[in-house]
Protein backbone atom coordinates (compact mmCIF):
# COMPACT_ATOMS: atom_id res chain seq x y z
CA UNK A 1 0.00 0.00 0.00
CA UNK A 2 1.47 3.76 -0.62
CA UNK A 3 2.17 5.95 1.67
CA UNK A 4 -0.96 8.48 1.74
CA UNK A 5 -0.76 12.16 3.35
CA UNK A 6 -2.95 14.57 3.25
CA UNK A 7 -2.95 18.53 3.97
CA UNK A 8 -5.88 20.70 5.21
CA UNK A 9 -6.23 24.33 5.08
CA UNK A 10 -9.45 25.48 3.82
CA UNK A 11 -9.10 24.04 0.55
CA UNK A 12 -10.09 25.08 -2.51
CA UNK A 13 -9.29 22.78 -4.47
CA UNK A 14 -8.77 18.89 -4.27
CA UNK A 15 -5.55 17.73 -5.98
CA UNK A 16 -3.78 14.18 -5.93
CA UNK A 17 -0.33 13.70 -6.41
CA UNK A 18 1.63 10.98 -7.78
CA UNK A 19 5.25 10.03 -7.97
CA UNK A 20 8.11 10.92 -5.45
CA UNK A 21 11.42 13.13 -5.93
CA UNK A 22 11.97 16.78 -5.20
CA UNK A 23 10.08 17.81 -7.56
CA UNK A 24 7.00 16.61 -5.68
CA UNK A 25 7.74 17.90 -2.84
CA UNK A 26 8.14 21.62 -4.21
CA UNK A 27 4.52 21.02 -5.96
CA UNK A 28 2.69 19.91 -2.66
CA UNK A 29 4.43 22.79 -0.85
CA UNK A 30 3.02 25.20 -3.51
CA UNK A 31 -0.41 23.81 -3.33
CA UNK A 32 -0.66 23.53 0.19
CA UNK A 33 0.21 27.14 0.36
CA UNK A 34 -2.06 27.88 -2.33
CA UNK A 35 -4.49 26.22 0.03
CA UNK A 36 -5.24 22.96 -1.87
CA UNK A 37 -5.92 20.09 -0.19
CA UNK A 38 -3.19 17.48 -1.36
CA UNK A 39 -3.42 13.74 -1.58
CA UNK A 40 -0.32 11.85 -2.17
CA UNK A 41 0.63 8.69 -3.01
CA UNK A 42 4.33 7.44 -3.01
CA UNK A 43 4.73 4.75 -5.98
CA UNK A 44 1.03 3.99 -5.99
CA UNK A 45 -0.38 0.68 -7.25
CA UNK A 46 -3.41 0.39 -9.20
CA UNK A 47 -5.80 -0.33 -6.24
CA UNK A 48 -4.39 2.74 -4.60
CA UNK A 49 -5.26 4.97 -7.37
CA UNK A 50 -8.90 3.32 -7.67
CA UNK A 51 -9.33 4.20 -3.44
CA UNK A 52 -7.48 7.54 -4.28
CA UNK A 53 -9.87 9.03 -7.09
CA UNK A 54 -12.82 9.85 -5.00
CA UNK A 55 -15.35 11.98 -6.76
CA UNK A 56 -14.40 15.37 -5.15
CA UNK A 57 -10.83 15.39 -7.13
CA UNK A 58 -10.68 17.79 -9.01
CA UNK A 59 -7.02 17.21 -10.53
CA UNK A 60 -4.21 14.83 -10.57
CA UNK A 61 -0.54 15.75 -10.84
CA UNK A 62 2.02 12.49 -12.01
CA UNK A 63 5.73 13.12 -12.01
CA UNK A 64 8.26 10.87 -12.70
CA UNK A 65 11.76 10.83 -14.10
CA UNK A 66 10.90 7.68 -15.71
CA UNK A 67 8.41 8.29 -19.04
CA UNK A 68 7.02 4.39 -18.72
CA UNK A 69 6.01 5.04 -15.15
CA UNK A 70 4.51 8.59 -16.05
CA UNK A 71 2.32 7.13 -19.08
CA UNK A 72 1.25 4.29 -16.90
CA UNK A 73 0.19 6.25 -14.00
CA UNK A 74 -1.07 8.88 -16.84
CA UNK A 75 -3.37 5.46 -18.33
CA UNK A 76 -4.89 4.08 -14.99
CA UNK A 77 -5.94 7.93 -14.06
CA UNK A 78 -7.66 8.42 -17.42
CA UNK A 79 -9.02 4.46 -17.25
CA UNK A 80 -10.74 5.41 -13.10
CA UNK A 81 -11.55 9.05 -13.90
CA UNK A 82 -11.96 9.71 -17.54
CA UNK A 83 -11.48 13.74 -18.67
CA UNK A 84 -10.87 14.45 -15.39
CA UNK A 85 -7.73 17.41 -14.82
CA UNK A 86 -4.39 15.91 -15.58
CA UNK A 87 -1.09 16.90 -15.62
CA UNK A 88 1.97 14.11 -16.41
CA UNK A 89 5.78 14.92 -17.03
CA UNK A 90 6.92 13.24 -19.81
CA UNK A 91 10.34 14.24 -21.12
CA UNK A 92 10.15 12.28 -24.69
CA UNK A 93 8.17 14.33 -27.17
CA UNK A 94 7.18 11.82 -29.20
CA UNK A 95 5.26 9.85 -26.18
CA UNK A 96 3.83 13.02 -25.16
CA UNK A 97 2.65 13.65 -28.39
CA UNK A 98 0.93 9.82 -28.32
CA UNK A 99 -0.61 10.56 -24.74
CA UNK A 100 -2.20 14.02 -25.79
CA UNK A 101 -3.76 12.07 -28.46
CA UNK A 102 -4.59 8.82 -26.18
CA UNK A 103 -6.14 11.14 -22.80
CA UNK A 104 -8.85 13.88 -22.37
CA UNK A 105 -7.70 16.68 -20.57
CA UNK A 106 -4.32 16.16 -20.22
CA UNK A 107 -1.06 18.57 -19.76
CA UNK A 108 1.68 17.39 -20.57
CA UNK A 109 4.60 18.97 -20.07
CA UNK A 110 8.56 18.39 -18.20
CA UNK A 111 10.83 20.25 -15.60
CA UNK A 112 13.23 20.50 -18.38
CA UNK A 113 10.82 22.16 -21.15
CA UNK A 114 9.33 24.25 -18.18
CA UNK A 115 13.03 25.94 -16.85
CA UNK A 116 14.95 26.17 -20.13
CA UNK A 117 13.72 29.18 -20.74
CA UNK A 118 14.25 30.93 -17.97
CA UNK A 119 17.84 29.24 -18.32
CA UNK A 120 18.07 30.57 -21.92
CA UNK A 121 17.64 34.11 -21.24
CA UNK A 122 20.30 34.91 -19.25
CA UNK A 123 22.82 32.97 -21.13
CA UNK A 124 21.89 34.90 -24.58
CA UNK A 125 21.84 38.71 -22.56
CA UNK A 126 23.00 39.22 -18.90
CA UNK A 127 19.96 41.81 -18.85
CA UNK A 128 17.93 39.04 -19.72
CA UNK A 129 15.79 37.18 -16.81
CA UNK A 130 14.23 34.31 -18.77
CA UNK A 131 12.70 34.06 -22.73
CA UNK A 132 9.46 33.84 -23.35
CA UNK A 133 7.24 32.27 -26.22
CA UNK A 134 5.34 34.22 -28.63
CA UNK A 135 1.55 34.02 -27.68
CA UNK A 136 0.19 34.28 -31.37
CA UNK A 137 1.98 31.39 -33.65
CA UNK A 138 4.93 31.75 -35.53
CA UNK A 139 5.81 34.80 -33.64
CA UNK A 140 8.77 35.70 -32.54
CA UNK A 141 10.17 35.06 -28.49
CA UNK A 142 9.61 37.55 -26.25
CA UNK A 143 12.83 38.66 -24.11
CA UNK A 144 11.85 39.11 -19.96
CA UNK A 145 13.38 42.09 -19.18
CA UNK A 146 13.33 43.94 -15.47
CA UNK A 147 11.33 46.89 -15.26
CA UNK A 148 10.03 49.17 -12.53
CA UNK A 149 7.87 47.06 -10.70
CA UNK A 150 6.83 44.31 -12.94
CA UNK A 151 8.74 42.66 -15.67
CA UNK A 152 8.52 43.85 -19.14
CA UNK A 153 8.41 41.40 -21.98
CA UNK A 154 9.55 42.83 -24.97
CA UNK A 155 10.24 41.05 -28.54
CA UNK A 156 13.68 39.94 -29.45
CA UNK A 157 15.36 41.29 -32.40
CA UNK A 158 16.69 38.81 -34.70
CA UNK A 159 20.27 37.83 -34.59
CA UNK A 160 21.65 39.38 -38.51
CA UNK A 161 24.65 37.81 -39.96
CA UNK A 162 23.76 34.04 -39.90
CA UNK A 163 25.30 32.84 -42.57
CA UNK A 164 28.23 34.91 -42.57
CA UNK A 165 28.60 33.24 -38.88
CA UNK A 166 28.42 30.22 -40.15
CA UNK A 167 30.84 30.61 -42.78
CA UNK A 168 33.23 31.69 -40.47
CA UNK A 169 32.72 28.96 -37.46
CA UNK A 170 33.17 26.21 -40.72
CA UNK A 171 36.60 28.39 -41.97
CA UNK A 172 37.39 28.58 -38.20
CA UNK A 173 36.69 24.99 -37.68
CA UNK A 174 38.80 23.77 -40.95
CA UNK A 175 41.88 26.02 -39.84
CA UNK A 176 41.47 24.58 -36.08
CA UNK A 177 39.71 21.69 -35.98
CA UNK A 178 38.68 20.36 -32.14
CA UNK A 179 39.01 16.34 -32.48
CA UNK A 180 42.64 14.50 -32.55
CA UNK A 181 41.49 12.72 -35.23
CA UNK A 182 39.97 15.77 -37.66
CA UNK A 183 43.55 17.30 -36.53
CA UNK A 184 45.10 14.11 -37.97
CA UNK A 185 42.96 14.15 -40.87
CA UNK A 186 43.48 17.61 -41.69
CA UNK A 187 47.04 17.50 -41.45
CA UNK A 188 47.91 14.23 -43.27
CA UNK A 189 45.35 15.89 -46.38
CA UNK A 190 47.24 19.41 -45.66
CA UNK A 191 50.58 17.79 -45.54
CA UNK A 192 50.29 16.02 -48.88
CA UNK A 193 48.77 18.85 -50.95
CA UNK A 194 51.71 20.92 -49.85
CA UNK A 195 53.68 18.17 -51.46
CA UNK A 196 52.54 18.20 -54.12
CA UNK A 197 52.26 21.64 -55.33
CA UNK A 198 55.73 22.41 -54.20
CA UNK A 199 57.12 18.91 -56.07
CA UNK A 200 54.53 20.69 -59.73
CA UNK A 201 56.93 23.80 -58.86
CA UNK A 202 60.19 22.61 -59.12
CA UNK A 203 59.55 19.76 -61.97
CA UNK A 204 58.24 22.60 -63.84
CA UNK A 205 60.74 24.71 -63.55
CA UNK A 206 63.56 22.56 -63.86
CA UNK A 207 62.07 20.82 -67.14
CA UNK A 208 60.45 23.67 -68.51
CA UNK A 209 56.90 22.20 -68.53
CA UNK A 210 53.78 24.09 -68.26
CA UNK A 211 51.37 23.96 -65.18
CA UNK A 212 49.05 21.36 -66.10
CA UNK A 213 52.14 18.93 -67.35
CA UNK A 214 54.26 19.81 -64.26
CA UNK A 215 51.15 18.93 -62.16
CA UNK A 216 50.69 15.79 -63.72
CA UNK A 217 54.55 14.33 -63.39
CA UNK A 218 54.56 15.42 -59.68
CA UNK A 219 51.15 13.55 -59.11
CA UNK A 220 52.74 10.08 -61.34
CA UNK A 221 56.13 10.85 -59.36
CA UNK A 222 54.30 11.25 -55.66
CA UNK A 223 51.62 8.17 -56.23
CA UNK A 224 53.56 6.13 -57.84
CA UNK A 225 51.78 4.81 -60.39
CA UNK A 226 54.38 4.59 -63.23
CA UNK A 227 57.68 5.81 -64.66
CA UNK A 228 58.56 9.32 -65.24
CA UNK A 229 61.13 9.62 -67.92
CA UNK A 230 61.26 13.02 -67.94
CA UNK A 231 62.39 13.05 -64.33
CA UNK A 232 64.56 10.17 -64.49
CA UNK A 233 66.42 11.76 -67.39
CA UNK A 234 66.41 15.17 -65.55
CA UNK A 235 69.54 16.49 -63.25
CA UNK A 236 70.39 14.69 -60.29
CA UNK A 237 69.50 16.80 -57.73
CA UNK A 238 65.79 16.53 -59.34
CA UNK A 239 65.94 12.84 -58.80
CA UNK A 240 67.18 13.11 -55.40
CA UNK A 241 64.15 16.12 -54.74
CA UNK A 242 61.76 13.78 -56.33
CA UNK A 243 63.03 10.78 -53.90
CA UNK A 244 62.74 13.03 -50.23
CA UNK A 245 59.15 14.34 -52.12
CA UNK A 246 57.56 11.00 -52.63
CA UNK A 247 58.67 9.45 -49.02
CA UNK A 248 57.07 12.54 -47.44
CA UNK A 249 54.11 11.95 -49.16
CA UNK A 250 54.14 8.68 -48.06
CA UNK A 251 54.72 9.54 -44.57
CA UNK A 252 51.88 12.16 -45.02
CA UNK A 253 49.30 9.63 -46.86
CA UNK A 254 50.06 7.22 -43.62
CA UNK A 255 48.83 10.26 -41.15
CA UNK A 256 45.95 10.84 -43.31
CA UNK A 257 45.03 7.50 -43.31
CA UNK A 258 45.01 7.41 -39.82
CA UNK A 259 42.88 10.55 -39.35
CA UNK A 260 39.83 8.97 -41.62
CA UNK A 261 40.37 5.84 -39.77
CA UNK A 262 39.89 7.23 -36.23
CA UNK A 263 36.79 9.63 -37.79
CA UNK A 264 34.89 6.69 -39.22
CA UNK A 265 35.17 4.33 -36.06
CA UNK A 266 35.47 7.01 -33.30
CA UNK A 267 32.04 8.80 -32.45
CA UNK A 268 32.60 11.86 -34.29
CA UNK A 269 31.17 14.25 -31.56
CA UNK A 270 32.28 17.29 -33.18
CA UNK A 271 32.37 17.85 -37.38
CA UNK A 272 34.64 19.67 -39.41
CA UNK A 273 32.29 21.00 -41.35
CA UNK A 274 28.81 21.61 -40.86
CA UNK A 275 26.25 22.07 -38.12
CA UNK A 276 28.53 20.24 -35.51
CA UNK A 277 31.08 22.13 -36.08
CA UNK A 278 32.99 23.85 -32.93
CA UNK A 279 31.74 27.51 -32.53
CA UNK A 280 34.57 29.84 -31.96
CA UNK A 281 33.27 33.31 -30.59
CA UNK A 282 29.70 34.58 -29.34
CA UNK A 283 28.99 30.99 -28.11
CA UNK A 284 27.28 29.22 -25.27
CA UNK A 285 28.88 25.91 -23.39
CA UNK A 286 26.49 24.27 -21.78
CA UNK A 287 28.15 22.09 -18.86
CA UNK A 288 25.61 18.83 -18.36
CA UNK A 289 23.97 17.33 -21.19
CA UNK A 290 20.46 15.95 -19.10
CA UNK A 291 16.96 16.64 -20.11
CA UNK A 292 17.23 19.94 -18.41
CA UNK A 293 20.70 20.70 -20.46
CA UNK A 294 19.50 19.13 -23.92
CA UNK A 295 16.62 21.38 -24.00
CA UNK A 296 18.63 24.02 -22.88
CA UNK A 297 20.69 23.36 -26.19
CA UNK A 298 18.00 23.42 -28.18
CA UNK A 299 16.07 26.35 -27.48
CA UNK A 300 19.44 28.25 -27.81
CA UNK A 301 19.58 26.83 -31.02
CA UNK A 302 15.91 27.93 -31.85
CA UNK A 303 17.34 31.54 -31.00
CA UNK A 304 20.62 31.21 -33.37
CA UNK A 305 22.61 31.31 -30.91
CA UNK A 306 25.61 28.98 -31.14
CA UNK A 307 26.45 26.25 -28.38
CA UNK A 308 28.17 23.72 -27.65
CA UNK A 309 27.19 20.85 -25.02
CA UNK A 310 29.76 19.20 -22.54
CA UNK A 311 28.78 15.74 -21.13
CA UNK A 312 30.68 13.52 -18.67
CA UNK A 313 29.91 10.33 -20.19
CA UNK A 314 29.96 9.21 -23.47
CA UNK A 315 27.56 6.52 -23.55
CA UNK A 316 24.93 9.33 -21.90
CA UNK A 317 21.31 8.79 -23.29
CA UNK A 318 21.37 12.28 -24.72
CA UNK A 319 24.58 12.40 -26.41
CA UNK A 320 23.68 10.50 -29.62
CA UNK A 321 20.01 12.58 -29.47
CA UNK A 322 22.49 15.99 -29.45
CA UNK A 323 24.37 14.57 -32.52
CA UNK A 324 20.84 13.72 -34.04
CA UNK A 325 19.73 17.58 -33.42
CA UNK A 326 23.54 18.72 -34.91
CA UNK A 327 24.87 19.52 -31.14
CA UNK A 328 28.50 19.45 -31.32
CA UNK A 329 29.56 17.41 -27.81
CA UNK A 330 32.97 17.84 -25.90
CA UNK A 331 33.53 14.53 -23.15
CA UNK A 332 34.95 15.41 -20.61
CA UNK A 333 33.84 17.13 -17.16
CA UNK A 334 32.97 20.74 -16.22
CA UNK A 335 35.10 21.25 -13.68
CA UNK A 336 38.36 20.50 -15.53
CA UNK A 337 39.96 23.92 -16.55
CA UNK A 338 41.52 22.09 -19.28
CA UNK A 339 38.38 21.10 -20.75
CA UNK A 340 36.83 24.31 -20.60
CA UNK A 341 40.14 25.95 -21.78
CA UNK A 342 39.68 24.42 -25.08
CA UNK A 343 36.28 25.71 -25.43
CA UNK A 344 37.06 29.26 -26.13
CA UNK A 345 35.57 30.39 -22.98
CA UNK A 346 37.98 33.75 -24.21
CA UNK A 347 35.29 34.58 -26.92
CA UNK A 348 32.47 32.82 -25.19
CA UNK A 349 28.27 34.52 -24.58
CA UNK A 350 27.90 32.44 -21.30
CA UNK A 351 28.94 29.25 -19.19
CA UNK A 352 25.59 27.56 -18.25
CA UNK A 353 26.27 24.53 -15.53
CA UNK A 354 22.86 22.77 -15.52
CA UNK A 355 24.17 18.99 -14.42
CA UNK A 356 22.14 17.67 -12.07
CA UNK A 357 24.54 17.74 -9.54
CA UNK A 358 24.75 20.99 -7.18
CA UNK A 359 28.46 20.98 -6.43
CA UNK A 360 29.30 19.76 -9.70
CA UNK A 361 27.82 23.23 -11.32
CA UNK A 362 29.56 25.02 -8.86
CA UNK A 363 32.69 23.35 -9.27
CA UNK A 364 32.36 24.15 -13.49
CA UNK A 365 31.44 27.79 -12.59
CA UNK A 366 34.58 28.24 -10.56
CA UNK A 367 36.53 26.86 -13.27
CA UNK A 368 35.02 28.71 -15.68
CA UNK A 369 35.81 31.84 -13.77
CA UNK A 370 39.56 30.92 -13.40
CA UNK A 371 39.80 30.86 -17.04
CA UNK A 372 38.12 34.39 -17.78
CA UNK A 373 36.80 36.05 -14.65
CA UNK A 374 33.94 38.45 -16.18
CA UNK A 375 32.62 35.55 -18.07
CA UNK A 376 28.62 35.32 -17.23
CA UNK A 377 27.73 32.30 -15.69
CA UNK A 378 23.94 30.84 -14.95
CA UNK A 379 23.79 27.53 -12.69
CA UNK A 380 20.97 25.00 -12.35
CA UNK A 381 20.17 25.14 -8.44
CA UNK A 382 17.89 22.87 -6.55
CA UNK A 383 18.45 24.03 -3.25
CA UNK A 384 19.40 27.55 -1.48
CA UNK A 385 22.02 26.54 1.34
CA UNK A 386 24.83 25.36 -1.13
CA UNK A 387 24.37 28.58 -3.43
CA UNK A 388 24.41 30.96 -0.58
CA UNK A 389 27.51 29.74 0.97
CA UNK A 390 29.48 29.82 -2.10
CA UNK A 391 28.01 33.21 -3.09
CA UNK A 392 29.70 34.45 -0.04
CA UNK A 393 33.10 33.32 -1.56
CA UNK A 394 32.69 33.95 -5.51
CA UNK A 395 30.24 35.65 -7.51
CA UNK A 396 29.17 32.83 -9.20
CA UNK A 397 26.69 34.63 -11.88
CA UNK A 398 22.73 33.37 -12.00
CA UNK A 399 21.58 30.64 -10.26
CA UNK A 400 18.17 29.52 -11.27
CA UNK A 401 16.51 26.84 -8.77
CA UNK A 402 14.61 24.49 -11.22
CA UNK A 403 12.51 22.70 -9.07
CA UNK A 404 11.25 25.67 -7.33
CA UNK A 405 10.53 26.87 -11.11
CA UNK A 406 8.93 23.60 -12.03
CA UNK A 407 7.04 22.88 -9.30
CA UNK A 408 5.84 26.67 -8.96
CA UNK A 409 4.06 26.18 -12.67
CA UNK A 410 2.86 22.43 -12.28
CA UNK A 411 1.30 23.72 -9.09
CA UNK A 412 -0.92 26.47 -11.39
CA UNK A 413 -2.01 23.79 -13.84
CA UNK A 414 -3.10 21.64 -10.99
CA UNK A 415 -4.94 24.51 -10.04
CA UNK A 416 -6.29 24.83 -12.95
CA UNK A 417 -4.29 27.70 -14.82
CA UNK A 418 -3.18 27.22 -18.45
CA UNK A 419 0.04 29.44 -17.78
CA UNK A 420 2.68 27.51 -20.24
CA UNK A 421 6.22 29.13 -18.77
CA UNK A 422 7.40 30.31 -15.35
CA UNK A 423 10.09 32.73 -14.38
CA UNK A 424 12.10 33.87 -11.39
CA UNK A 425 11.74 37.37 -10.41
CA UNK A 426 12.66 39.69 -7.23
CA UNK A 427 11.98 36.83 -5.06
CA UNK A 428 8.83 35.19 -6.60
CA UNK A 429 7.66 32.96 -8.98
CA UNK A 430 5.53 34.74 -12.16
CA UNK A 431 3.69 32.86 -14.97
CA UNK A 432 3.07 33.93 -18.40
CA UNK A 433 -0.75 32.95 -19.03
CA UNK A 434 -2.53 32.19 -22.21
CA UNK A 435 -2.95 35.77 -23.56
CA UNK A 436 1.22 36.26 -22.79
CA UNK A 437 0.95 38.46 -20.17
CA UNK A 438 3.28 37.87 -17.08
CA UNK A 439 1.71 37.97 -13.22
CA UNK A 440 3.29 36.25 -9.55
CA UNK A 441 1.87 32.68 -9.08
CA UNK A 442 0.83 34.53 -5.42
CA UNK A 443 -1.58 37.20 -7.32
CA UNK A 444 -2.54 34.48 -9.14
CA UNK A 445 -4.19 32.29 -6.95
CA UNK A 446 -5.44 35.67 -4.96
CA UNK A 447 -7.56 36.38 -8.12
CA UNK A 448 -8.58 33.11 -8.48
CA UNK A 449 -9.86 32.80 -4.84
CA UNK A 450 -11.64 36.49 -5.36
CA UNK A 451 -13.36 34.60 -7.94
Amino acid sequence: MADVYTDHDTPQERILVLGEGRLIDVVRRVLDDAAADVVYLRAPNDRDIRRALTPDIDAVVVISRDDRVALRLALVVEGVRPGVRLIVTIYNRDLAAQVRRAVRNVRVTSMAEIVAPALAGPCLDEDLVAISRSPQPGGRPRGVRDGDDEPVLTPLEPRGGRLGDRLLANVSSLLHPYELSAKTLLAGLLGFVVILLTDAIVVGLALHEPVLKAVHLATRTIVTVGPNEEIDHGPEWLLAFTTVTMLAALAFTAIFTAGLINRLMGPRLVAILGRRTMPRRDHVVVVGLGQVGLRLCLMLRELEVPVVAVERELHADNVVRAKRYGIPVVIGGGGSRGVLSRLSLQRARALAAVTSDEIENISTAVAGLSVREDLPTILRAGSGDVMDETRALFSIGVVRDVYLIGGTLLAAAALGSEATEAFPYRGEIYIVRADGAAESFAAHVRAARVS
